[in-house]
């Protein structure tokens, strides 16, 4: 279904995110929860998903091999441990099959069952596992999120408490934030970005988009951590490594409205890197002048914008 990112082609975190984008800042929304499932992976019934599959596979030579998957087990410590429900981690597979669970699960139930009975507006951004519903009422959304938990249960699955949770935010949120002398409405956490609601140059209402502070402290962490395994390699193998993390972080994060971000990560990076060639010996301290003229001949990938947001392919609901 249109609602449904990941593990599709053509279909990607940045397409969900503009799409989500496109919903609060264009619909009649008002209230939106976003949720995670708890171990969804190692929680996916095996009986559930092969009645799911016969629902549109009738070889039996492609049940069998789908059965065979399902039980593949983990190996550890020489031992393989048969699975008994999940489905098996990092497997080729295991992404398809966790789309097709949630479609008859979440998706299709939600589009048959529960939004004729709503209201108001409401819409479904999934990514996975993680997903968003946006809402024009509260009511409607209170409702959804008590017959979500008994739908999700029926097939062994559970929210995660701790990334659950409903929030007024949109451009209603932001009028009634400034009827309650509030600053701001809160922020919503999706995909690693942080939105959160602010306007443009001309004054209107639009959804900011910044990297989730946890995030950018494991990115740091991360580029740092990797930093320290190849120290004592030549300038150009190192200066080489390094852009190669930081093109790949800006890919991600580089989308309009975060550059702010994308400096910190680089600065960051600038920092550790002059750092860490001064500790590779007692007589290797680096100044930022020689540093500076270092980065001349050995320069560090600067931030850019890689997303622009009017480039993004939105699949919002019409």
């Amino acid at each position: 279904m249109n609602c449904s990112f990941g593990g599709r082609p053509g279909r990607g975190q940045h397409n969900a995110l503009a799409t989500l984008n496109e919903i609060i800042s264009g619909k009649k929304v008002g209230w939106v929860l976003e949720a995670d499932l708890k171990n969804f992976f190692g929680s996916l019934n095996h009986e559930w998903m092969m009645k799911f599959v016969e629902h549109r596979i009738g070889d039996p030579r492609i049940l069998r091999l789908i059965q065979r998957w399902l039980k593949v087990g983990v190996l550890e410590d020489g031992v393989i441990h048969i699975s008994e429900e999940g489905t098996p981690q990092g497997g080729s597979i295991s992404v398809l099959l966790s789309n097709l669970y949630l479609h008859y699960v979440l998706d299709l139930w939600f589009e048959k069952a529960i939004k004729p009975r709503l209201k108001g507006e409401a819409y479904l951004i999934r990514y996975i596992d993680d997903f968003i519903v946006c809402f024009q009422y509260r009511r409607d959304a209170i409702r959804f999120q008590e017959a979500l938990e008994r739908r999700l249960c029926k097939f062994k699955l559970q929210l995660e408490p701790s990334k659950t949770r409903l929030i007024e935010f949109g451009r209603f949120a932001s009028r009634h934030a400034k009827e309650k002398s509030k600053r701001k409405p809160e922020t919503l956490y999706f995909l690693g970005f942080t939105h959160y609601c602010t306007r443009n140059q001309k004054g209107n209402f639009m959804v900011g988009r910044k990297t989730e502070k946890k995030r950018l402290k494991r990115s740091i962490g991360k580029v740092q951590e990797t930093m320290r395994t190849f120290r004592h390699e030549p300038m150009k193998t190192q200066a080489a490594k390094v852009n190669q993390i930081l093109r790949g972080h800006y890919a991600y994060y580089g989308m309009t409205g975060n550059i702010r971000c994308l400096i910190k990560v680089y600065q960051a990076t600038d920092n550790y890197w002059r750092r860490m060639l001064s500790s590779r010996s007692q007589k290797s301290y680096v100044s930022w002048e020689k540093f500076d003229q270092l980065k001349l001949k050995f320069p560090l990938l600067r931030p850019k914008i890689f997303i622009p947001s009017d480039r993004i392919k939105s699949y919002a609901m019409l």
